[in-house]
């Protein structure tokens, strides 16, 4: 499998996807994916995808919080 952007190759492992949506930013971890060796471009099986949006529609307890800091690009 090659990337679709750099023509890289693709190779599977576990991942960690972030999605932001309304500030709110939702971490989840060991996400399979086939990741670009050369780019590090991400993609997800129609099952991990199905599986994701299912797990944001109707989110389980977090497993933990992570606390990370904000910066704003303008006021640096």
């Amino acid at each position: 499998m090659t990337c679709y952007y750099c023509r890289g190759e693709m190779i599977e492992q576990k991942t960690t996807f972030m999605y932001e949506d309304n500030g709110e930013f939702w971490i989840i971890r060991n996400v399979p994916a086939y990741v670009c060796t050369q780019c590090g471009e991400k993609e997800y099986s129609q099952e991990t995808t199905r599986r994701v949006l299912a797990l944001l529609s109707h989110p389980p307890r977090p497993r933990d919080i992570v606390h990370v800091p904000a910066y704003e690009l303008a006021a640096a």
